[in-house]
């Protein structure tokens, strides 16, 4: 039986793999989960624990975004030693990843295929720049030095990526929209992912549990009108007029609205809505949950945010827009503009 490693980050990164992982048969899959903050363990590693129908045998914790100065490296020396020792146990055949810039996957890679063994590296569509593409550094001394420092510091191993989903230890990529990827993407082989794939039994109870733990109740879903996804807040801090743009975006709403800030917030309530009236959906509930129960008419508004690709991958009938944040970039806007999305 072939054995793959799921290395997820985020929640569309678990939902994805889910997804593909329910598809693969004969497979023993393995959930880790990486690059996480110190200290606590996530809710959704908690509800993982607890998931009956779960697709993966075994999963396991790596926290990524570690405290403190030099105790910082040896914390990551530790996680090193973690990711060899369960990469020797395992000999997965082949390993997932929803970007390969992690070192936690790179390093999995190294050691999976230090003894002659063919591994396969698999990219999972991770949103947005899939398609429009992250470069790795702002400048060619960047992506030099860059790369160079990395190589001294962790080891000759290191692959600095144009873009994400490019680098040489990825030679397949599990895509929602083939035909719009990156044009650096296109070498690798390419799979599209399955709309129906994400409707199975155990996404489903997932998204149950992580409603039930949250407060959401089903009704409450239905019920919006109007549903605001907003980005990480450090784009609050770059763009000072973020909050009076969405609070302008109010008085254009009818209906009952909510707003849904980002999981990886470290506020609750970052921009201080809910004393405007605001509804707020729980931060930590995935949209990926989310997403099924949100009736056809409902409205779906987010800036440049890959919750809007998901709602046209997977709800196509539902109305999506983006606003405009004043970070515009041609690239997205062609890129929403081809799947549908109105920009305003």
């Amino acid at each position: 039986m072939n054995c793959s490693v799921y290395f997820v980050s985020t929640l569309l990164h678990l939902f994805t793999a889910t997804a593909i992982a329910g598809e693969r048969e004969n497979e023993n899959a393995i959930l880790v989960f990486i690059d996480q903050p110190e200290g606590k363990v996530p809710q959704i590693f908690q509800l993982v624990q607890q998931w009956q129908s779960s697709p993966f045998a075994e999963s396991h914790l790596f926290y990524g975004r570690l405290k403190g100065g030099l105790s910082k490296l040896k914390k990551r020396r530790v996680l090193f030693r973690n990711i060899k020792s369960l990469i020797e146990r395992l000999e997965p055949d082949h390993i997932f990843v929803g970007n390969d810039r992690r070192i936690e996957f790179q390093y999995g890679m190294h050691v999976a295929g230090s003894n002659g063994k063919q591994v396969v590296g698999h990219y999972m569509d991770e949103g947005t720049f899939t398609y429009v593409g992250r470069e790795a550094s702002s400048g060619i001394g960047d992506v030099v030095v860059d790369n160079l420092l990395k190589k001294l510091f962790y080891g000759l191993w290191w692959k600095n990526p144009l873009t994400v989903g490019e680098s040489a230890w990825i030679s397949e990529i599990h895509v929602a929209f083939p035909e719009l990827i990156d044009p650096r993407l296109k070498t690798k082989v390419i799979h599209c992912l399955s709309a129906e794939s994400f409707q199975s039994d155990s996404l489903k109870q997932l998204s149950q549990m992580m409603l039930q733990v949250n407060g959401v109740s089903e009704e409450q879903i239905l019920n919006l009108d109007v549903l605001i996804t907003l980005p990480h807040e450090s784009l609050f801090e770059k763009n000072s007029g973020y909050k009076e743009k969405v609070l302008a975006l109010f008085s254009e709403l009818e209906g009952v609205v909510a707003v849904k800030y980002h999981p990886r917030n470290s506020c609750e309530d970052a921009l201080g809505l809910k004393q405007y009236g605001v509804d707020l959906l729980p931060s930590s509930v995935s949209y990926e949950a989310i997403l099924p129960l949100l009736k056809s008419e409902v409205r779906v508004i987010g800036d440049v945010s890959s919750t809007l690709l998901l709602t046209r991958w997977l709800r196509p009938e539902i109305e999506t827009i983006s606003y405009r944040n004043g970070t515009e970039n041609s690239k997205f806007e062609q890129l929403f503009s081809d799947l549908g999305i109105q920009v305003r």
